[in-house]
C-alpha cells in the first residue's frame, strides 16, 4: 500500500506550513508595530528581529539548494551567487538593526555597503542562468548585458526624478541616489527574471525573484519618507505609512523566503517524485 505521506503530499505539507506560519508572522508584526504592547527597545528588537529572521530563512535554503548540485552542474553557479547575495542581505539587515537599536537613525553607510553589493551577485545569478538557457554569442551576450545595465541607470535616474522632483527639504544626493538604486535594480531583475521564466523548469527558479518585485514597492516607500524626512525611526514615533513601508518590507522577505522555500522543495521532493514514478 502507497503511503499517504509521499513525496507530493510532503511537500504540499510543509508549504502550507510554510505559508500558516508567515501569515501569522505578519499578523505578529503588525500586532507589534501598531499596539506596541512591550517597552520602546523591545518593540524596535522584535520589528528587526523578525525581518532578520526572515532574511536569514531565505539564505540558509538559498545555500541548502546551492548544496544540493554537483560541483559540474551549471546551476550550481547561480544558486553559488543568489545565496551569497541573500547572505549579504542578512548582513546588512543585521547591521542595519544594530545601528537602529543603538542609535535611533540609520544614515545611508555600512548597511548599504553589504545590500549594494549583493546586487552584483544577484546580477550574476541571473546572468548565469541566462546563459544556462539560451546558450548565445559572446555578442549576443554582450548586447544583453548592455542592455540591462543601460535599462538600469534609465530606471534609476527616473525614480530619483521621481524622489526629488517635489522634495522640498534639504537632501543629500548621495542618499537620493542610493535610495533610487534599491527599488530600479529590484524591478529590473525582476523583469528579467520574469522574463525568463518560461524558459526555467517549471518555472520554479522564477517564484525567488517575486519577492524583488515585493521589494520594489516596500524600497520606493521607505525611499521617499526617508528622504522628506517623514520615516518613523522608532516605533513609538511610528505613523501608517511608516508602518505601511516596514511591513511591506518584512512581508516582500517572506515572499522572497517561500520562493525559496518552494525551489528547494521542487528538488527535493517533485525530482524525486519523478524519478519514483520512473
Amino acid at each position: 500500500m502507497q503511503s499517504s505521506l509521499n513525496p507530493k503530499t510532503t511537500s504540499s505539507r510543509i508549504l502550507g506550513l510554510a505559508i500558516g506560519i508567515a501569515l501569522l508572522l505578519v499578523v505578529a508584526y503588525i500586532l507589534i508595530y501598531w499596539y506596541q504592547p512591550f517597552s520602546e527597545f523591545i518593540n524596535n528588537f522584535l520589528s528587526n528581529f523578525l525581518s532578520e529572521l526572515a532574511s536569514l530563512f531565505a539564505a540558509i535554503f538559498a545555500t541548502l539548494i546551492w548544496g544540493m548540485y554537483e560541483k559540474e552542474d551549471a546551476p550550481k553557479r547561480v544558486w553559488g551567487n543568489f545565496a551569497i547575495g541573500l547572505w549579504l542581505w542578512f548582513a546588512g539587515d543585521i547591521t542595519w538593526g544594530y545601528i537602529n537599536l543603538t542609535y535611533g537613525e540609520v544614515n545611508i553607510g555600512a548597511p548599504d555597503i553589504f545590500w549594494v553589493t549583493s546586487y552584483f551577485f544577484f546580477g550574476r545569478a541571473l546572468f548565469s542562468q541566462y546563459k544556462i538557457l539560451t546558450q548565445p554569442t559572446q555578442r549576443r551576450l554582450l548586447n544583453w548585458a548592455l542592455t540591462v545595465i543601460l535599462s538600469l541607470l534609465v530606471l534609476i535616474l527616473l525614480i530619483f526624478f521621481i524622489l526629488t522632483s517635489n522634495n522640498t527639504t534639504s537632501m543629500n544626493i548621495l542618499d537620493a541616489l542610493v535610495n533610487a538604486f534599491y527599488p530600479a535594480v529590484d524591478v529590473l531583475l525582476s523583469i528579467v527574471a520574469l522574463g525568463l521564466a518560461r524558459n526555467f523548469a517549471g518555472g520554479a527558479f522564477a517564484y525567488p525573484w517575486l519577492g524583488l518585485l515585493a521589494f520594489s514597492i516596500s524600497d520606493l516607500l521607505y525611499a521617499w519618507l526617508d528622504l522628506s524626512g517623514a520615516y518613523a525611526w522608532s516605533l513609538e514615533q511610528g505613523n501608517l505609512l511608516s508602518t505601511i513601508t516596514d511591513v511591506a518590507y518584512f512581508a516582500a522577505y517572506l515572499v522572497l523566503g517561500l520562493g525559496v522555500l518552494s525551489q528547494w522543495l521542487f528538488l527535493k521532493y517533485g525530482l524525486r517524485a519523478s524519478a519514483e514514478k520512473r
